[in-house]
């Protein structure tokens, strides 16, 4: 049986949510020309406010959504939770995650506060803008906070679409072998070293991998889809309670519906689908 976008409800685990600004700077960044006079990386296909935001995932059977965003310099984090607080309490639909910058001398005491206070399920980090390792000793208190509350960690600690010094699976291997017990999402499946993410599934229970921005037709990123090893419908079937779908909405330059394109062309079972699309967030997240 062949399934369409709308045949299914959704619990987008990679959408972000920022401040307008902040979310302006990073649009303009993203569509900037380089150098050589190139795109840094591609067109934003939705630059809207954020109500018109959050209409557009309604619209496409998105019942919740994350509010991923991550702090980029010394003393935004803060500010960034608590615009995030706010935004949740109008917005009962929002996962709130909030975000974290090692320098800043309150960086315990804030994120304590997204924990204890506003009831967060985790923060993101973004280690490729961030440019930390993931077993930073600065996070030390951090990831203790996490393990002890049984809070997440969403990371892009993959090496896809670009890499630095700080993603890749060498360096999130080192940090997990330090918390083998804390709730982590790897973004993108780990890509481009996705199929060593899957090999971690085994291994540690509470390690879950998302699905944003990988099964989208192969031309709209066809200078890094050569480089992409997509798993078989063989494994996605094997780890299909660990798998959890994500979009990277709204910082995408194609239509929405691609974010489940590529995954509904391979004809599954439907039940893998409700598993990615809905019910594996729906469970670990205690969503009702």
């Amino acid at each position: 049986m062949t399934f369409s976008h709308f045949d299914f409800e959704y619990i987008d685990m990679h959408a972000h949510f920022f401040p307008p600004q902040i979310f302006k700077a990073i649009w303009d960044f993203f569509e900037a020309p380089d150098k050589q006079g190139n795109a840094q990386g591609w067109p934003i296909k939705y630059k809207l406010s954020i109500e018109e935001l959050v209409h557009f995932l309604e619209s496409q059977n998105v019942k919740a959504y994350t509010t991923y965003n991550y702090a980029h310099k010394e003393g935004i984090a803060d500010y960034i939770n608590e615009w995030t607080n706010n935004f949740v309490k109008e917005h009962t639909n929002a996962i709130p995650f909030g975000c974290v910058w090692p320098e800043d001398k309150d960086r315990v005491e804030y994120i304590r506060k997204i924990f204890e206070d506003y009831d967060f399920y985790g923060i993101k980090i973004q280690l490729l803008v961030q440019n930390f390792y993931p077993d930073d000793e600065r996070m030390r208190d951090i990831y203790d906070l996490i393990v002890d509350m049984g809070k997440w960690i969403v990371f892009h600690a993959g090496t896809a679409p670009y890499h630095n010094q700080y993603v890749g699976y060498k360096n999130f291997v080192r940090f997990i072998n330090k918390y083998p017990n804390m709730n982590i999402i790897v973004a993108h499946l780990g890509s481009f070293e996705n199929n060593k993410f899957f090999n971690l599934l085994d291994k540690f229970e509470n390690l879950f991998l998302d699905t944003a921005m990988v099964y989208v037709p192969d031309d709209l990123f066809r200078k890094w889809k050569q480089k992409f090893k997509l798993p078989g419908s063989e494994k996605l079937l094997s780890y299909q309670d660990r798998i959890l779908y994500g979009s990277d909405f709204p910082n995408i330059p194609y239509d929405y519906e691609f974010s489940t394109k590529g995954l509904l062309e391979l004809n599954l079972p439907k039940k893998f689908y409700d598993n990615i699309f809905y019910n594996n967030a729906k469970r670990i997240f205690n969503i009702t």
